[in-house]
């Protein structure tokens, strides 16, 4: 018995050291359980791929039109003949022929014989008479020519009829030197002419006593017992009043082109 009782004494003593241990709320109140519903949603995104194969694009439809149609327009009826219809003719009765009786003969009056007029004889005409022939008109003489005109005894045959400075009656003695031509047309000579110096005798008067109706005029020039003659076709600027300019050809018929200059030249405008 008394390891018993010393065994409930213990656990006595035991329960009561925990009972003081453990603090005692008297106001605590029971637990309540509260249930919490979370509804929880999710997204999921999930990559589907569709392969699309290409078609052909069709065609697209063109509107119909509606074409208008030419009706032809009715031809007009031929007027059909009139085709008489096959009816009985009547029958004409035939006409009867009338019973002639026989006429009165009316009774002619009895005249006088009266003669008839004997016919007239028709009177001849004289033949016509032929018409005279024409006499024939003397030709149309010709009018006379008149004569040519006789030349002037007074003058010379051989007279230029140039009168001024350096003429054949007072020649003029100066230089003579040569010159290259005017060629283009775009700078033609002061006789608005163009020339080709290597083969044509040609002429430049000097300025101081050459005028415009002086081109086309002849200058005969002599030299060293040498004669020759030219053209004018233009003006020397530069030359004295006795001196003249002259194309190659014109000068190398009278001397050599490497004398350039020639002195004590006679020289007249024709």
């Amino acid at each position: 018995m008394a390891p018993l009782f010393k065994s409930l004494a213990l656990a006595s003593a035991l329960f009561a050291a925990i009972s003081l241990a453990a603090p005692v709320d008297l106001n605590k109140r029971d637990k309540v359980v509260v249930w919490e519903t979370v509804t929880t949603v999710v997204w999921t995104t999930v990559d589907v791929t569709t392969t699309i194969y290409p078609t052909s694009n069709a065609p697209t439809p063109t509107p119909a039109v509606a074409e208008p149609t030419t009706t032809p327009a009715p031809a007009p009826e031929q007027p059909k003949p009139i085709v008489a219809s096959e009816q009985p003719q009547p029958q004409v009765p035939e006409p009867q022929p009338a019973s002639t009786a026989p006429a009165a003969q009316p009774t002619q009056p009895v005249a006088a014989a009266v003669a008839a007029p004997a016919p007239e004889e028709p009177t001849s005409q004289p033949a016509p008479q032929p018409a005279p022939e024409p006499s024939p008109q003397p030709a149309p003489q010709a009018a006379p020519q008149p004569a040519p005109p006789t030349a002037n005894s007074g003058s010379s045959s051989t007279s230029s009829g140039y009168t001024g400075s350096c003429s054949k009656e007072s020649p003029c003695v100066g230089q003579l030197t040569y010159y290259d031509t005017a060629t283009s047309a775009s700078a033609p000579s002061s006789c608005g002419m163009t020339n080709d110096g290597f083969t044509e005798n040609v002429v430049a008067l000097p300025v101081g006593i050459m005028t415009d109706a002086d081109c086309g005029k002849t200058v005969t020039i002599t030299y060293n017992g040498v004669t020759a003659t030219g053209t004018v076709v233009d003006k020397c600027m530069g030359c004295d009043p006795a001196s003249a300019d002259i194309s190659r050809h014109f000068f190398g018929e009278l001397a050599d082109l490497g004398a350039g200059r020639l002195h004590g030249v006679s020289w007249y405008i024709n």
